[in-house]
């Protein structure tokens, strides 16, 4: 064989250094002190801190520190190094994962390289033109935006990739003796790649399969066998902390969905990843918006015409994928198409269906594109000297625009970077980039400053804990009820509130800063994209005008709009606004408006269906629902189409079993709607629906009733007494049970206002029934916290009295008033030393007052 000379090895080794000095730039250029995806990033970091310092695999910013079971631990294992010289510093874990992408680069570039290296290579300078390609798909390869951004965020994706090529590269060799050397590195990938992601046991079973049907492979059975039962035990142990995991989520959804539900779903899912990987090789395909479009200012870029042409070029990819897979079928061709095939059926079976999930598959797609070019141009073009020189040309026309696309792309990337890093607050806002750039990491450090060791933290996003060493449960504000944010405030202690500020809509409910009636929840940091709420008992039992203003939203949503016009997600967020505001007539002459533009996108026509639907014309509802189902981009709202169908069709139903009379306008709808705002706090809804029943004909007497007792306690929230009074001297029924309750409060309320403003002794001592009477009352509509200001109260003017204290005790312990929930069960411990109801109060209170591990 011939060699090259050592000028020429010196020169060959020139282009990949020259190729990864390059993309290390661009990813520097590229980092920032924010997390992007959550809560895995926030997790890998927290972990691999953890490894460190206790050597176990658990939440440790998690009460009780749970064993973790969910993601593998691979990629914290990664992150020791950068965890034991800057612990919890996200820009090292950063560096860490630009390490592994270049080692992905480099392996990418040598494999290709040898891909296309005959057994006996011809001198370089009489070399083939076409091996030109590896360089060309080299840079396509690193300048995809979707490389990029996966480079400069703590993600297990660049490590997995590294981690697969590097298996891959070891049977590009082509023969079937393996040292001892080259078993142990096999062995060691692939026992990791499972723990860095899950579909890893893809690369073991496509191993192991290529090495069963060959006697001279039978060798690399043993790796993939001890691959396997490491992965084996892994799930042992997940099973024994019955805790959930990835494949345990998997196995039930099965399960439950049966034989034939998991094959409809399994389709489902291999077309969503089959176009997520068709996003994955012409980023930017019209009719879907890239992942990374919200790091991106201005407008979104689309490349130019149909997303079939764009399907049809990457299905021409996969082919010429495919050939060199043929060809050097024994160099790694055959684990490689094993490989693809086995991970398209894991991810059919995988419950999510994010479509980054298929990013891993495309650097071992185009490692093989090369080698499929020599493959074509020998076996098919090789007389066709004409057809090959035009294939050429158009094909490095292509390849060039797709550079200069995604070129276009990273540089925006890079520029909006510097905007999220040194921009206002306001003016990220108005460029839709503050979601991405809300600092949690800094309000973990206010937390950290401002807080006491035990305070709890519920939040959306993890890495909050990496700063603020505080407890924490995560927590969606946005699709989550009241009651359900209530009972994880109950559950988690005394705590704070972690979210996106007022500036990102709709990630969570502002206006229960002024209308929860349980917890006086006021806004103590609000920084760089985030809010740090304080929740303490609302003692009024009162609504407030003070942070929330119901118009400030769409103001912010029309001033976006204003600005890119044309940006979808600006688009969806003023939609969004119209919806809550029920402006139907304006989201469908608006939507009307984008199409005319050419702005055809699944989402606008779901919106346009739930229009109509709120217009109550449930044809025309029908019709865009449908529209909107064989519109690309659908599958990520699909359960959104189908519940709007479902609910279509039902009220067409309805309409027409009761004769074009619409059943849901009734009274007796409103008051059911009235009932479900006021549990969801949205008191001017409420008002709205009980004003209905009043204004119409239909309403009988005890619907104008329970109308009536509905306004009265809108006017007690409000502090307006004499208001609530009014309303309820217009309840015609005298037995009306609700007005009578109230009634009773108000009349209570006067009684023992008057008795603890006097100082006689004898009318202390007729005061503990009626006090523990009010106070049952208050909790059973809806205020406790007025409960337990009128019981601190009692309790001050009557010390000795145990009812009081032990009632004024447990409402201290529900509000998490820990110091003082502690002195009142002492004291009722002193007097019942035996009751075993105190001391489970006492141990909870010590519970609430651990601190984590950091």
């Amino acid at each position: 064989m011939n060699q090259e000379n050592p000028i020429q090895a010196t020169r060959s080794l020139k282009l990949p250094i020259l190729l990864l000095v390059v993309f290390a730039g661009l990813a520097v250029a590229r980092f920032n002190q924010f997390y992007f995806y959550n809560p895995d990033s926030g997790d890998y970091v927290l972990m691999a801190r953890g490894l460190i310092e206790h050597q176990e695999y658990r939440q440790y910013d998690r009460p009780g520190e749970p064993y973790f079971t969910l993601r593998p631990p691979g990629m914290s294992v990664l992150l020791i190094p950068a965890a034991l010289i800057a612990p919890y510093d996200v820009i090292a874990a950063k560096v860490t994962v630009l390490i592994t992408a270049l080692f992905m680069i480099w392996i990418f570039y040598s494999f290709a390289w040898r891909l296309i290296q005959k057994e006996d290579p011809e001198p370089s300078e009489k070399r083939s033109p076409l091996q030109w390609s590896v360089l060309l798909v080299s840079l396509v390869l690193l300048t995809n935006p979707y490389i990029l951004l996966y480079s400069t965020i703590v993600m297990s994706e660049m490590p997995f990739m590294a981690c697969t090529l590097a298996v891959l590269y070891l049977f590009s060799a082509g023969d079937e003796k393996w040292s001892l050397g080259k078993l142990a590195c096999l062995t060691g990938l692939l026992v990791f790649l499972p723990f860095l992601r899950t579909i890893g046991v893809a690369m073991i079973l496509a191993v192991g399969l290529w090495a069963v049907v060959s006697r001279k492979r039978w060798i690399c059975l043993i790796p993939a066998g001890l691959a396997l039962g490491a992965t084996v035990l892994w799930m042992i142990r997940n099973s024994q902390y019955k805790s959930i995991s990835y494949s345990s989520i998997a196995v039930e959804e099965m399960k439950n969905t049966g034989i034939v539900g998991t094959a409809i779903s399994m389709l489902n899912r291999l077309l969503v990843h089959f176009e997520g990987l068709f996003q994955k090789l012409f980023p930017g395909m019209p009719g879907t918006v890239p992942e990374y479009g919200g790091l991106l200012s201005g407008e979104y870029h689309f490349l130019p015409g149909s997303s079939v042409i764009y399907s049809l070029a990457s299905v021409i990819v996969l082919l010429l994928a495919f050939a060199g897979m043929l060809k050097c079928w024994q160099r790694g061709g055959a684990v490689s198409f094993l490989y693809l095939c086995l991970s398209f059926g894991v991810l059919s079976l995988w419950p999510w269906m994010q479509t980054r999930f298929s990013l891993p598959l495309l650097p071992v797609v185009l490692v093989f594109v090369p080698a499929g070019l020599f493959y074509i141009g020998e076996s098919l073009l090789s007389q066709r000297a004409v057809l090959k020189k035009v294939l050429a040309g158009g094909g490095l026309v292509g390849v060039f625009c797709l550079l200069l696309s995604q070129s276009w792309v990273d540089a925006n990337l890079i520029s909006t970077n510097h905007l999220m890093k040194t921009e206002s607050e306001e003016e990220l806002a108005n460029e839709d980039l503050i979601m991405f750039a809300s600092d949690f990491v800094k309000a973990g450090e206010w937390l950290n400053q401002h807080t006491a060791p035990h305070a709890r933290v519920l939040t959306r996003r993890g890495e909050v804990s990496t700063s603020s060493h505080r407890f924490q449960r995560r927590f969606y504000f946005e699709p989550s009820n009241i009651e359900q944010l209530h009972q994880a405030i109950q559950a988690i202690g005394p705590c704070y509130l972690v979210s996106y500020g007022k500036y990102t809509n709709d990630m969570f409910p502002r206006y229960l800063l002024d209308d929860d009636l349980i917890y006086r929840m006021t806004p103590v940091y609000e920084e760089s994209g985030i809010v740090v709420i304080e929740v303490k008992p609302n003692y009024e039992g009162t609504v407030r005008e003070q942070y929330f203003r119901k118009a400030e939203s769409m103001e912010l949503a029309r001033k976006r709009l204003a600005r890119y016009p044309r940006r979808i997600s600006v688009c969806m967020n003023y939609l969004n606004q119209l919806m809550k505001a029920e402006e139907y007539d304006e989201i469908i002459a608006f939507i009307s408006d984008l199409e005319l533009q050419g702005m055809n996108d699944a989402r606008f026509m779901g919106t346009l269906g739930w229009a109509y639907l709120g217009k109550h014309e449930y044809d025309r509802a029908l019709e865009e629902f449908a529209r909107a189902s064989r519109t690309p981009g659908q599958k990520q709202i699909r359960s959104t189409l189908a519940s709007g169908i479902k609910l279509a069709l039902k009220r067409q139903k309805a309409v027409q079993e009761s004769q074009g009379k619409v059943q849901f306008e009734k009274p007796e709808s409103y008051l059911k709607i009235a009932a479900n705002m006021w549990k969801l706090e949205m008191f001017d809804k409420t008002d709205l629906y009980a004003r209905k029943v009043l204004d119409s004909k239909l309403s009988t007497p005890a619907e104008r009733d329970e109308a009536h007792v509905w306004l009265a306690r809108l006017a007690l929230i409000h502090g307006k007494t004499d208001q609530a009074v009014q309303e309820l001297n217009a309840v015609k029924d005298s037995n009306n049970e609700a007005a009578q309750n109230i009634l009773e409060r108000i009349k209570l309320e006067k009684n023992i206002a008057a008795s603890l403003a006097s100082d006689s002794d004898s009318q202390s001592s007729k005061l503990s029934e009626p006090i523990l009477k009010l106070a049952a009352l208050y909790e059973d509509q809806g205020v406790p916290g007025k409960a337990l200001g009128l019981l601190q109260q009692a309790h001050a003017r009557l010390p000795a009295d145990q009812p009081i204290l032990k009632e004024l005790a447990r409402l201290q312990l529900f509000y998490h008033l820990l110091d003082a929930a502690e002195d009142s069960y002492r004291s009722l411990q002193a007097a019942s030393p035996e009751d075993q109801d105190i001391q489970a109060a006492l141990e909870k209170i010590t519970k609430y007052r651990e601190t984590p591990r950091y």
